[in-house]
């Protein structure tokens, strides 16, 4: 098998495993987004309210960009991936502070907005990984494409893509209304 093969699989996998992180993560997010719905749209302090939902563009801008296959789509996941995933980290698993926390350590939280957390920070990580795997398996060279609006409303008329915006919008609506 010659080296353009093994490359060309290579990358084709990284593709592969690039979606699979994003659709999981997409459904981490909207399992995550749910619970704060759950716990009442007043439950956190406005700063991590206009924060998280901030986030929720970012959250769908990278997921509409893997999955209509952007060639920078990979450099996306690593940035959008690691660092929302330091985000939820510093908001819901650091003990609690005055500035942007929703902590969940310290006995007060339900298991069930504790594995939800857990699951979107998991699955950030998880697509930035895949991020930096398909970089690797593609090399940088590969990532000039159309921009990036474009990509993200080619995206959003994707039915998968489009769900996971709509259900977002539906949950920021229904928490605003509550606060």
């Amino acid at each position: 098998m010659s080296d353009v093969t093994v490359g060309t699989r290579r990358a084709v996998g990284s593709d592969q495993l690039l979606r699979a992180a994003a659709v999981a993560f997409a459904l981490a997010v909207v399992l995550h987004n749910g619970d704060h719905l759950r716990r009442g749209g007043d439950s956190v302090t406005a700063q991590v309210f206009w924060l998280g939902s901030a986030a929720i563009l970012l959250e769908v801008g990278v997921v509409a960009l893997v999955l209509v296959r952007h060639p920078s789509a990979p450099l996306a996941a690593i940035a959008v991936g690691f660092t929302l995933a330091v985000g939820y980290i510093v908001v819901h698993f650091t003990p609690h502070r005055s500035f942007v926390s929703d902590s969940l350590v310290g006995g007060h939280a339900q298991i069930v907005s504790i594995l939800a957390a857990s699951l979107e920070t998991i699955t950030a990580s998880a697509l930035g990984l895949a991020g930096v795997r398909a970089v690797r398996a593609r090399g940088l060279a590969t990532t000039a494409g159309t921009s990036y609006g474009d990509a993200i409303l080619d995206g959003l008329r994707q039915p998968f893509v489009a769900a996971f915006a709509l259900a977002n919008v539906l949950i920021f609506l229904f928490s605003l209304a509550g606060r």
